[in-house]
């Protein structure tokens, strides 16, 4: 199996230089029977597993987190994060591609709440591991 993964446009700012362009992926998280399934922002920046967005909130709804720690946010500083645990996958032209169990931090102030779910290292560096060439997975970047 090939995964690709894209760049979409970021757009201009309001001075018309070019934005960057962003790595996206498409994630899955599975809780229970509930699924949240949409694009993942890859951001290296990010030293954690999945930011939540409030679809993956939704669908963690009544768990307990298994912790609380901090991360510095670059505009609030120090911000407090629940931990959560979840099956995770890679989706891809309609397969689900298991990554395991990993981390979804949700932080406790709602102004960090995003629209865009981040995906960080601590999964980049697991799938690095499980998708090595043994299961046949290939890892490819296109344009859209």
């Amino acid at each position: 199996m090939v995964f690709e993964y894209v760049y979409l446009e970021n757009g201009y700012s309001h001075y018309g230089v070019k934005i960057p362009d962003v790595p996206v992926i498409y994630l899955a998280v599975k809780v229970g029977r509930f699924i949240a399934r949409g694009p993942a922002i890859v951001d290296t920046g990010f030293d954690g597993g999945i930011y939540a967005n409030m679809d993956i909130i939704r669908v963690l709804k009544g768990l307990k987190p298994s912790r609380i720690v901090e991360f510095e946010h670059p505009m609030f500083g120090v911000s407090e994060f629940e931990v959560y645990s979840a099956e995770t996958y890679l989706y891809h032209r309609g397969e689900y591609v298991s990554i395991g169990v990993n981390n979804i931090y949700v932080p406790t102030e709602p102004e960090l709440i995003t629209d865009e779910v981040l995906v960080g290292r601590e999964v980049l560096n697991k799938l690095k591991t499980l998708l090595n060439p043994w299961k046949n997975v290939v890892i490819v970047e296109t344009k859209k």
